[in-house]
């Protein structure tokens, strides 16, 4: 089968949606013998990449642009388009959210091909939170609602449960993302001499990180000796450094910049907590890197967190934008022995290892297109 994958962001912006595509297009071309396509923005000044003996290659359309700049990526939408249906050579397109859905559909409609279009967190009841209420906030909950859940596609997927709840013109199916537990049983790292509390991810207004610092300006006095390190980058970083400053928690949090590969794995296997405080996720690819690395978890009740975490069993999750409620949370973490902590973060070891793999996400989508394209056949006979 012929895979067309559409997703903007390509590094150096790296994130689950991208991880998530990557892992996906290896294990179509390894387990089922497709061949896939990556279309995406032009971040870096790349054109093409590719891999397995060309089955997989990665297309970075336009000129180089910058991510941030919602023209650029208007301008791709269209020019992505022109580049594909130059090509007409695809079975089933698959646009991961948001805004390649748009692209995504017209290229379904003018080469008579199915597409498939995978949510990875739905974050309109946040984006109010997280930009105000003005009329950035309310033009964006309306583009994300209309692409998410106005447009009719061949087949919709979503990462998480709660999505299910919108009213929806499509009727998803859950696929939620995987991870290799194999690589890192691989690495091995010591454990810091200090508790170490980790997160990873982009340095966001959807991540919370604001509610950890407050949460750990509560609690100061009585976790003296534990050790934030915040792994990633982006817009909120020095609005963060300075708010721990304020705060007068600045030794206690590492600003660590953006880490990958081995060199990530390591982070995660010398700590001793995984701290995630998001206002909205799908479902998060590094909860499950986390308990991969046998750690504990600390999440908020968002997207499909509380269908993966058992509380006290391999983790807490507590309401979001609540610093006292996440600081009793992480003091109540903080007083465990090393060994509990251990148990928990084996708990959660022993759920992705059993259920939640790359494999069984390809599996599960490859059954996706398999549908989508014999309807399609059948509308043609």
């Amino acid at each position: 089968m012929r895979v067309c994958m559409l997703i903007e962001a390509w590094k150096p912006v790296w994130g689950g949606g991208q991880a998530h595509v990557w892992e996906l297009a290896n294990k179509l071309v390894l387990n089922h013998k497709c061949s896939v396509d990556v279309f995406v923005m032009n971040l870096d000044g790349k054109r093409k990449e590719s891999f397995h003996n060309g089955r997989l290659s990665i297309y970075r359309v336009g000129r180089k642009a910058s991510f941030d700049s919602f023209l650029s990526r208007l301008k791709w939408c269209r020019d992505v388009q022109k580049e594909i249906i130059r090509r007409k050579s695809y079975d089933v397109i698959h646009a991961h959210a948001n805004l390649p859905g748009w692209p995504a559909k017209r290229l379904s409609r003018k080469l008579a091909i199915p597409v498939v279009y995978t949510v990875h967190g739905c974050g309109i009841d946040a984006i109010r939170d997280m930009y105000g209420r003005n009329l950035k906030s309310w033009m964006l909950s309306k583009v994300e609602l209309f692409l998410q859940a106005k447009i009719k596609y061949s087949r919709e997927i979503t990462v998480d449960s709660s999505f299910l709840k919108l009213r929806n013109k499509n009727k998803p199916v859950v696929i939620p993302n995987g991870v290799n537990v194999e690589k890192y049983d691989a690495v091995k790292a010591e454990k810091a001499k200090n508790i170490k509390a980790i997160f990873v991810g982009r340095l966001h207004p959807q991540k919370g990180l604001k509610y950890l610092i407050e949460a750990v300006s509560l609690i100061k006095h009585e976790i003296k000796s534990c050790e934030f390190h915040l792994i990633g980058g982006g817009s909120e970083e020095e609005s963060l450094k300075q708010l721990a400053k304020e705060k007068k928690v600045d030794r206690l949090f590492k600003f660590r910049g953006k880490v990958y590969g081995g060199g990530l794995i390591k982070e995660y296997k010398s700590s001793h907590l995984f701290v995630l405080p998001s206002l909205y996720e799908g479902q998060p690819l590094t909860l499950l890197e986390a308990w991969a690395a046998r750690l504990p978890v600390l999440v908020t009740d968002v997207g499909g967190n509380k269908d993966f975490v058992v509380e006290g069993e391999n983790g807490l999750i507590v309401p979001p934008k609540s610093p006292k409620k996440l600081g009793s949370a992480l003091k109540a973490l903080l007083s465990r022995s090393r060994k509990e902590l251990n148990k928990m973060g084996t708990a959660g070891y022993q759920l992705v290892k059993s259920n939640y793999t790359w494999d069984k996400v390809a599996e599960k989508t490859f059954e996706v297109y398999r549908e989508a394209v014999a309807e399609v056949s059948c509308e043609e006979r």
